[in-house]
């Protein structure tokens, strides 16, 4: 699936808002439904946190609160879940875009900063974690000192899929072939930020994230 985020821009976010929150109003309550009748069911509240993660970033301030609560309560039974703790991160840093008060904001995303630091200290070698702590860290302004942890994630993502290609998913891949291509772009290394993003772009041509490397290409 393609997770999105949120902070200071929207990453990829589907067009048909409308559609997407019933969508999402639906699949909340058939997953809520199967909680209560399983309450510490993991994969249940992975799910929730994961969904409510996807709908905060479309600038819903309910389902942040939600992403929250259910990623805690799945922390509580699996405190050693590593991109658990990753996505709660990057819901807090949402909570900071909601927040009204500027010292709140940034507790909250110091916060963020330090649960997903957390997550990549449990699993250095997990993809996923990285690129949850990644493209967060990406859209944080200067003065919060995260673009050289963005640049080192999204390095170590792209060396992975270039020697460790195997059991990655092409939403994976071509994010680190977007981000890391535009961090090439940014160093003058024009040659090699083309061949990266050409190469995401094989993984597959026709989803949405191609679309978006192709913009770069332009």
């Amino acid at each position: 699936m393609m997770r999105l985020f949120y902070f200071g821009a929207l990453l990829l976010v589907a067009a048909g808002n409308a559609t997407a929150t019933e969508t999402f109003k639906q699949q909340l309550a058939e997953l809520e439904a199967k909680l209560a009748a399983d309450p510490t069911n993991t994969t249940i509240l992975f799910k929730l946190g994961d969904l409510c993660h996807d709908e905060g970033a479309r600038d819903n301030s309910k389902a942040v609160e939600l992403a929250e609560k259910y990623f805690k309560q799945l922390l509580a039974i699996e405190p050693t879940n590593a991109l658990a703790t990753a996505l709660l991160g990057s819901v807090l840093t949402m909570r900071a875009r909601d927040a009204f008060w500027p010292k709140t904001r940034l507790d909250y995303v110091k916060k963020g900063n330090k649960m997903m630091d957390a997550a990549v200290q449990l699993a250095p070698e997990d993809p996923d974690v990285r690129l949850v702590r990644a493209i967060n860290n990406f859209y944080m302004p200067k003065f919060m000192e995260r673009d050289e942890i963005a640049k080192t994630d999204f390095t170590w993502l792209w060396q992975r899929v270039e020697t460790h290609p195997e059991g990655l998913n092409d939403d994976l891949k071509q994010n680190a072939a977007l981000f890391y291509g535009g961090i090439l772009k940014k160093q003058k290394r024009i040659k090699e930020a083309i061949e990266v993003w050409n190469k995401g772009i094989a993984f597959n041509p026709q989803s949405d994230l191609a679309r978006e490397i192709r913009q770069q290409l332009k």
